[in-house]
């Protein structure tokens, strides 16, 4: 039997109790908001009159946020269930987005908001596909949960610049783009009302989770996966935020930058798909590891040396790994933990730690660029980092759990 087939008959059964079609759209609507929000600053970043300062803090919020409240999606699923929680983070997550097209002072608290919201759910969801799919297949999901971040972020990267320039062009109509980036998010609370209903609160998780804590913490392996998540989402948020004028400082125009971030994003969902479904197949994940570190390598290189006329390879290429990263995380999670309790503070562990790590990308990019004024200086330090990684991150891949 295939992936696909696993997979389809091991979620049917359940997903009609709730409503099959329902459950399916919602998900899927759900999932694409899950980096709308982060992805549509960069390619207008230069667009909305701020400081280097400024810049770099705003580029440094999202993963601030998603380290610091990484717990507290924890803490509402036990409480209010998986579907309330997400309801809950989906509607702040809308007025975060909203927020931001009121100026300066609403792109900052509308990032925090977006912020929040997004560090729920990113906890929230794995737990969802668990508790109301059940596939037999881990890395089938797993795939298809990447696939549907990465469309959200394709999907942002490649009409930002339009919906702006059709607004006017100017420095409102680049804050009012960023505000109409709420819709996706209204359109998704609505597809998932249907689901408010099959929440339920999580009483004896907290206990469980609690007795788990100091094994995961004072496990080696468990501190490999959360600096191979952490290393992956350092090299992602960075360039998520700067590659666009890195690429206008180069001699490109702000329509060729976004596309170029949009190719890297579709590279991002290649690779955020096939890497979970590939690594599940086997015992050894540190091939899938080095291969991810190296791609990542590759595409930076790429955009520190490459010509301008192969800066769609190149980004291609850097997409893919960026991609396989966070997915190959999350297959992770699962493969090494010895159960459900394990896996769940495993993944707040890698995302609070992990997204802190993160934080050190875009604003030391930020703060680099801002000392030697260019380009040069950040790019060798993130190809420095890529190369650390590769050290600390192959026990991760390693067969067994962190029982063993």
């Amino acid at each position: 039997m295939s992936i696909e087939q696993s997979a389809t008959s091991g979620l049917r059964p359940r997903a009609a109790a709730g409503g099959e079609l329902w459950l399916l759209l919602g998900f899927i609507v759900v999932t694409l908001n899950l980096r709308i929000a982060f992805a549509g600053v960069g390619p207008i970043l230069g667009e909305l009159h701020l400081s280097t300062i400024q810049a770099t803090l705003v580029a440094s919020l999202p993963p601030i946020c998603l380290s610091l409240f990484a717990l507290v999606g924890v803490r509402l699923r036990q409480r209010f269930g998986e579907e309330r929680t997400l309801f809950a983070a989906l509607l702040v997550l809308a007025v975060g987005c909203g927020v931001r097209a009121l100026g300066v002072g609403g792109l900052f608290a509308g990032t925090l908001l977006a912020g929040v919201g997004i560090a729920v759910m990113n906890v929230v969801v794995p737990a969802l596909v668990r508790k109301r799919f059940q596939p037999r297949q881990i890395g089938h999901m797993m795939g298809v949960f990447s696939l549907m971040l990465g469309g959200g972020a394709v999907l942002t990267a490649g009409l930002t610049v339009p919906i702006y320039q059709g607004l006017g062009a100017n420095v409102d109509a680049a804050y009012l783009t960023l505000g109409a980036w709420a819709i996706p998010a209204v359109v998704a609370l609505v597809f998932w009302i249907p689901q408010l209903g099959h929440g339920q609160p999580l009483a004896a998780a907290p206990t469980a989770l609690s007795a788990a804590r100091p094994r995961v913490l004072g496990n080696r392996t468990a501190w490999s996966i959360t600096l191979f998540f952490g290393f992956q989402a350092l090299n992602l948020y960075a360039l998520l935020a700067w590659l666009p004028s890195i690429y206008i400082e180069r001699g490109a125009t702000v329509a060729e930058a976004a596309l170029y971030l949009a190719v890297s994003q579709v590279g991002l969902v290649l690779g955020g798909y096939f890497a979970p479904v590939l690594a599940a197949r086997v015992k050894d994940q540190r091939g899938y590891i080095a291969a991810t570190v190296g791609l990542c390598l590759a595409g930076c290189l790429g955009l520190l040396y490459g010509p301008l006329s192969l800066a769609w390879l190149a980004m291609l290429v850097l997409g893919i790994g960026q991609g396989a990263g966070p997915a190959l995380s999350a297959l992770l999670f699962v493969l090494r933990s010895p159960d459900q309790q394990v896996t769940t503070q495993l993944s707040a562990m890698a995302q609070g730690f992990g997204f802190m790590i993160a934080v050190l990308g875009p604003l030391g990019m930020g703060l680099l660029h801002q000392y030697s004024g260019g380009w040069d200086l950040p790019l060798q330090a993130l190809i420095v980092i890529l190369l650390c990684e590769l050290c600390v991150s192959l026990r991760a891949g390693k067969p067994g759990t962190l029982a063993d």
